[in-house]
């Protein structure tokens, strides 16, 4: 019987230690959302308050990451991470709510790359959820 909860237990663990990996990369993108609404977009009418959506639907997402471990909470982080994404790309290029981003700092660079890494760990966490489910 305890050799079978050991079995159980190990076989839980990559899922398991992906999720936290999951849940930092969301509270990184979080903070830095957070920072940026901070220094600049809290007086961007529309996408100020936006901004804030995305710091505690990140914060929210990653802590029931760790503390679910479910399916869709793997795929609601990859949504966020999308559309936080495609976001960025839509304001950097043609406009999102009447504004338009005429440069890209440094952090948004490095944001823009936690986020594509969290889409690429999420998928990978799914992926052996759904092999684990499966086994």
């Amino acid at each position: 019987m305890c050799r079978e909860r050991q079995n159980a237990a190990r076989s839980q663990l990559p899922g398991w230690l992906l999720c936290i990996v999951d849940a930092g990369l969301l509270v990184a993108s979080g903070l830095i959302h957070l920072h940026f609404w901070d220094i600049a977009y809290r007086h961007v009418k529309t996408l100020g308050p936006l901004f804030l959506v995305q710091v505690i639907a990140a914060f929210l997402v990653a802590l029931a990451l760790v503390v679910t471990r479910r399916l869709i909470v793997v795929a609601a982080a990859f949504l966020l991470m999308g559309g936080t994404i495609v976001g960025f790309i839509l304001v950097r290029t043609h406009g999102l709510f009447g504004f338009k981003l005429g440069f890209t700092s440094g952090l948004a660079a490095t944001v823009l790359v936690i986020e594509a890494v969290a889409m690429v760990m999420t998928a990978a966490t799914a992926w052996v959820m759904t092999r684990s489910a499966r086994a």
